[in-house]
């Protein structure tokens, strides 16, 4: 996820976030057996990603833990905001669709709403906003439904495109840096021709999901080299422990809605 400020504009921006509730032991993931987790480290894990957010000049607003929903903390996928509208998406997966209304309950204050429609699928995490463009992953989680359906929703081009083996959601591959660049993976940079690559190297892989926010970029700690790169890219980065996030397939995108 990337969001950036146009000329002479302020970066106005505010997330919201949750915490890890009781059960996000069982949240989702494709690592069989799935790895332990420690609640008490992702949740202090979490207060480093608020603080992070916060020292990017967001404005957080933090709802309480879900404890009947194990994926909740993953605020991303649920809903995407784009051109001025909160758009309630909706999971491939049964389990995930309560985790919406919390999230709208904030949204509405500011935002119109809008919903898909079944048979759409799309989360979040399928979605590439890159400045007038939006890019959907068809996945598990996201279908050409759902494709189809956001772009009767948006004012911008909306593009389905293929994803490599190996890949949950679009966002687990690439982040837009701006300026045409592409944070992106060696097997997905082929999909995406019409951006200078920045290709993000093997043994790093997990941390191709970056959070840009205007001049700053949230990534995951211990890797040091896609740190390296968007530090040569001019962005301020600021890394953040998030084991205990990617043992359920989470990057530093995922666990924060911007508005």
């Amino acid at each position: 996820m990337s969001v950036f400020a146009g000329p002479n504009e302020p970066m106005l921006l505010r997330a919201i976030v949750r915490p890890p509730g009781a059960t996000y032991a069982h949240a989702l993931t494709s690592r069989v057996p799935a790895p332990p987790v420690d609640l008490d480290l992702a949740r202090a894990q979490q207060v480093s990603y608020v603080a992070a957010l916060r020292a990017c000049g967001v404005e957080v607003i933090e709802l309480p833990p879900d404890d009947r929903r194990p994926d909740a903390v993953f605020v991303q996928d649920p809903v995407l905001v784009v051109d001025g509208r909160a758009i309630v998406l909706r999971s491939a997966v049964g389990s995930r669709r309560g985790e919406a209304p919390a999230l709208v309950a904030v949204l509405e204050r500011y935002l119109p709403v809008a919903r898909l429609r079944p048979p759409a699928t799309l989360d979040g995490g399928d979605v590439l906003v890159a400045d007038g463009e939006l890019y959907v992953g068809l996945s598990s989680r996201s279908n050409r439904e759902g494709c189809r359906q956001l772009g009767a929703l948006c004012s911008r081009r909306v593009e389905g495109v293929t994803l490599p083996p190996g890949l949950l959601h679009l966002l687990s591959g690439c982040t837009y840096l701006g300026g045409r660049r592409l944070l992106v993976t060696e097997a997905l940079a082929p999909v995406f021709p019409q951006f200078e690559s920045v290709l993000v190297p093997e043994r790093e892989a997990v941390a191709a999901n970056v959070l840009v926010i205007g001049t700053h970029a949230i990534i995951p700690e211990g890797y040091p080299l896609v740190a390296s790169l968007l530090g040569r890219c001019g962005l301020s980065v600021h890394a953040v422990p998030s084991s205990e996030f990617e043992k359920r397939d989470g990057g530093v995108t995922c666990r924060a809605l911007l508005f």
